[in-house]
């Protein structure tokens, strides 16, 4: 499903946006003299970057590692998971091992297919129906050792993480009246840096942020937990140069302008245990490497990250997924990890209020097919860290998806973004089937 963005919607948030206008006294980059483009190291080169460990569906369009014991798939929802559709041969030759699939532990498998590259991990469990699956698709995956110190580079990943968060912000952050909107403005040509309470943050119906077209951002979001669904976040907007104003994040949304900005992106999350999104669609990179990151809920719909996710643990439902879009951008160097983080300032209100939620969600790409599928049910792995989400109990229609077996690469993707308020009923349980359309798919293709 795609939802577009109302022209009223659009032409508001662009008066937001020129109403909040602010220079700032100093460039963000002064405070460390310079920039790092590739800040994030090893972990810069994946879509999906897990300590320890990661239950996903669906798909992801880049390269997954994970630390711990991964759960892709699940025979009782009949959900699969692909990887690697859209990486380039230098993306996968940039990979250590050449392996766009890393698990430390234990890979629980039904119907995870490769799309690109090569796997390892540490033992394979095959958790497919006999007779009415696979486990891995091919000979793709083997057992070995990891060619990653999970360890080691998420150590590093804190301290940057810490490190960023105490970057003296350059850029401001205002609110509409009714705290429905959230504004980030910034110039500054090469680094923009906000700091933002996650209890501000959660209370935006919109987030939108304007920045030039070319420049790095870095959102210090600070605070133990945050969560997308607590007014909820129906949109994501980023400022596009090209055409004069604010666009919702969506796949495929906006010029080059926008996607500049997009690709240049990172939302840090240095103390939160608990990063929680929701159905809508969201820009950039998420960094959260102390927490566990959930895309999606029961009753609360997939969602989707156009960027990578970097987290202590990842948990996802059917339906949810991460698409190559990498950081590109440059942030500082020479940050310490033992300096205090700079407290957010409330924002500042604005008179102009932002669009209150849309009241339809958009004309839905796939025409739906009523049904009532079993929510997740799948046995967990030998050590997780978290529990499984619980079963929704809310009904629910089911929208078939494409697979990257029967469709071009990456098509899988472009069937949904962001999905609207009104559509929450449908998302919560409507992708459950998807990865049954993959594994059908595939086992006709396998058969021929």
């Amino acid at each position: 499903m795609r939802m577009r963005t109302p022209a009223a919607v659009a032409a508001v948030l662009a008066v937001t946006g020129a109403a909040l206008v602010w220079a700032p006294t100093a460039s963000a980059t002064g405070a460390t003299g310079a920039c790092d483009t590739n800040p994030l190291g090893i972990a810069g080169h994946y879509a999906e970057f897990v300590e320890r460990n990661s239950t996903r569906h669906s798909d992801s369009e880049g390269a997954v590692a994970v630390g711990g014991d991964a759960t892709f798939g699940d025979p009782v929802a009949h959900s699969g998971f692909s990887i690697g559709s859209r990486l380039t041969a230098g993306e996968l030759a940039a990979l250590p091992g050449g392996h766009s699939l890393v698990v430390g532990g234990t890979l629980f498998a039904n119907q995870v297919v490769l799309d690109k590259g090569t796997g390892i991990a540490g033992k394979v469990v095959d958790r497919s129906t006999k007779g009415a699956g696979f486990g891995v698709d091919g000979d793709k995956v083997k057992q070995g050792a990891s060619p990653i110190d999970f360890g080691k580079e998420f150590a590093s990943l804190r301290a940057l993480s810490s490190g960023w968060a105490a970057v003296q912000p350059n850029g401001s952050v205002g609110r509409s009246t009714d705290y429905q909107g959230l504004m980030l403005t910034g110039t500054d040509p090469k680094l923009n840096v906000f700091a933002v309470d996650a209890a501000d943050l959660q209370k935006a119906g919109a987030v939108s942020i304007k920045v030039p077209t070319g420049s790095s951002t870095l959102v210090n979001v600070l605070g133990g937990s945050y969560d997308m669904s607590t007014a909820p976040t129906y949109g994501v907007y980023l400022w596009d140069e090209a055409k004069g104003g604010l666009v919702m994040d969506d796949y495929a949304a906006g010029s080059a302008s926008f996607k500049s900005v997009r690709s240049k992106l990172l939302w840090n999350f240095p103390q939160a245990e608990s990063v929680k999104k929701n159905y809508t669609s969201w820009p950039g990179t998420i960094f959260a490497p102390r927490a566990t990151v959930e895309m999606g809920g029961p009753g609360v719909g997939p969602g989707h990250v156009n960027g990578s996710v970097v987290a202590e643990n990842l948990r996802t439902v059917p339906g949810a997924e991460t698409h190559q879009m990498n950081f590109t951008g440059c942030l500082p160097t020479g940050t310490t990890p033992d300096k205090p983080p700079v407290t957010p300032e409330p924002p500042k209100p604005t008179p102009t209020d932002v669009p209150t939620k849309p009241a339809t969600p958009g004309t839905p790409s796939t025409p739906a097919t009523p049904t009532s599928p079993t929510s997740p049910s799948a046995p967990e792995p030998s050590s997780p860290a978290t529990s499984s989400p619980s079963p929704s109990s809310s009904g629910s229609a089911a929208v078939p998806a494409p697979s990257p077996s029967s469709t071009p690469e990456g098509d899988l993707a472009t069937t949904g973004s962001t999905f609207g308020p009104g559509a929450m009923g449908i998302a919560g349980a409507a992708v459950l089937l998807g990865g049954g359309f993959l594994a059908f798919a595939k086992l006709r293709k396998r058969a021929s």
